[in-house]
């Protein structure tokens, strides 16, 4: 009997074993089909080209597009075996993060519903295509990365190599050198001055290319401040160098923006280590000496047709940033002798990072209060004369490149909308139909020919598409990532990478919107974070 029992309980052990191994391997195959995936778009997407600049919204969303639906269907097959493999015992709890993209997910679909117009929701506005469809890949992309993010370290090689190539060519492209043939140079096809300034690399319109600027730069930058590798430090040193390059020379105001966004918090997770606190300084630095780069560039192969922004120029140009390099190098000097005499205080270090944080958060308010005096006309004689110098706090419908007139035009069409659309928007990327079913005389007088297609503001277009609620989703899905990456990023450092480009990408698109060359990318990063997140839990 006693021999019954114990061959009973071996063959039940062996059956248990061969099923834990069946579903590992099937967990295996999955972890590799979605690495594939998330390393297709990361390097197809930015560098594909069909037909030069013209038509590079739809080149891009369609071979996104084809890339997802091979790819995911691919995976949920997959999916569906690894689940009837385990009998559907694998359950996962579900985060916070996870809470917020179900019910955005959701959410999008009812606004949809609710705008009335859910045929065109689907693919969303010619050109953008931020509709339901693209917005559930990103969702899709989260909870496949993760669950089975396993290889996420070879997504980000390719993410930032690809990065890399398109950082180079748009430094070149700004000294008037074309390695991809896009400006036509020297030839009857040549474009002119104008489209040389809107377009950049292998991205397109500039803002396209700043905002994919702005959401891998600050991984590269955050792999160089915690590398303990040499090669690491080195190759994320000159990704870091070089992006910054490309920053300045972009000779656009929003990365500077996100750059003021995610720096001051780098900054503060960097605090807990001397060491780490000298690698920020080293990049201050790199920030310094890329404006020296592009200044000497710019200086031995003009772009005469380039007229710079006044950020660009006072950072190229202007005396202070001889300070900015100073101070970096005395910091670094500081941090390494208290890296060397261990007396180091991340306390104190923290402290003053919260301060400097606090101050451009009053900084920014007192900025919104004199942009709004300014537009009311109350401002007295002496602020009047300074205001008068600093373009930025005029507030009025040209401010930003036209962002005023757009901005002031969104949030009257959102206080004219009906509560149902106000509580659940007008739909996916229902902006455009929406606006021109409703105000076609008026923007037809503001924009003539050309076409008002979102709000040129990330968070108050979705405010229109998604209504408050589907907002309060959406955001909540960036900023409980944010609050998620700091708890663990003790314990997981490499967090610090995407934290900080949450922020900046956050940031950046105050003054830009989705498209198919970020949005996918952030959600790539946040699922990746999601699951270093999950296995630190795991593991412990």
């Amino acid at each position: 009997m006693s021999n019954k029992l114990a061959s009973n309980k071996k063959a039940n052990k062996q059956s248990k074993q061969a099923e834990a191994e069946t579903i590992e391997i099937s967990g295996n195959i999955l972890e590799y089909i979605v690495a594939i995936l998330a390393i297709a778009v990361s390097v197809l997407v930015p560098l594909y080209l069909k037909n030069g600049y013209h038509g590079v919204g739809d080149c891009k969303y369609e071979l996104y597009r084809g890339i997802m639906i091979a790819g995911l269907s691919i995976t949920a097959v997959f999916l569906v075996i690894f689940w009837l493999m385990s009998n559907f015992k694998i359950k996962d709890a579900l985060s916070v993060l996870d809470g917020f993209v179900l019910a955005f997910s959701i959410l999008m679909i009812i606004s949809a519903i609710a705008g009335g117009n859910f045929k065109e929701c689907i693919n969303g506005y010619n050109g953008w295509y931020m509709g339901i469809l693209m917005l559930l890949s990103f969702v899709a992309l989260y909870f496949i990365l993760s669950r089975f993010g396993r290889y996420y370290q070879a997504i980000l090689i390719a993410m930032l190599g690809t990065a890399f190539i398109t950082y180079v060519i748009a430094i070149l492209h700004r000294l008037l050198i074309d390695p991809i043939g896009v400006y036509g140079l020297g030839t009857e096809a040549e474009i002119s001055d104008y489209y040389k300034n809107m377009f950049l690399s292998t991205l397109g319109q500039s803002s396209w290319n700043s905002a994919y600027l702005c959401t891998i730069f600050p991984v590269g930058i955050g792999l160089y401040c915690i590398a303990k590798n040499e090669l690491l430090r080195i190759a994320s040193g000159i990704f870091t160098l070089v992006g910054f390059m490309t920053l300045v020379s972009q000779n656009g105001d929003s990365p500077y923006f996100a750059l003021a966004g995610f720096m001051p918090l780098l900054f503060v997770l960097c605090a807990d280590e001397a060491r780490k606190m000298m690698r920020f300084f080293e990049v201050v630095f790199m920030f310094f000496l890329s404006t020296k780069c592009i200044a000497l560039l710019f200086a031995w192969h003009p772009f005469e047709g380039l007229v710079l922004e006044k950020i660009t120029s006072f950072v190229l140009y202007n005396k202070f940033m001889w300070f900015v390099a100073i101070g970096s190098v005395i910091l670094w000097i500081v941090f390494m002798i208290c890296e060397k005499k261990k007396v180091y205080n991340a306390n104190i270090v923290r402290g003053i990072g919260y301060t400097l944080i606090g101050i451009e958060m009053l900084i920014i308010i007192a900025c919104i209060v004199i942009m709004c005096c300014f537009a009311k006309g109350i401002l007295s004689e002496k602020m009047m004369t300074v205001v008068s110098q600093i373009p930025y706090l005029q507030w009025n419908e040209y401010w930003g490149n036209g962002r005023g007139k757009t901005w002031m035009f969104s949030v009257k069409m959102f206080k004219d909308m009906s509560i149902t659309n106000k509580l659940f928007g007008v739909g996916p990327d229902g902006y455009a139909p929406y606006a021109y079913a409703s105000y076609s005389e008026q923007l037809a007088q503001m924009w003539g020919e050309l076409k008002l297609t979102n709000a040129h503001n990330e968070w108050l277009n979705a405010l229109i598409n998604y209504g408050i609620i589907g907002v309060i989703s959406y955001i909540g899905i960036f900023i409980s990532a944010i609050v998620s990456f700091i708890k663990n990023v003790k314990k997981e450092p490499i967090l610090i990478c995407f934290t900080t480009t949450i922020v900046s990408y956050m940031c950046h698109n105050f003054f830009c919107y989705q498209t198919v060359c970020c949005t996918p990318f952030v959600f790539i990063l946040i699922g990746i974070g999601a699951y270093i997140c999950r296995k630190s839990k795991d593991n412990n």
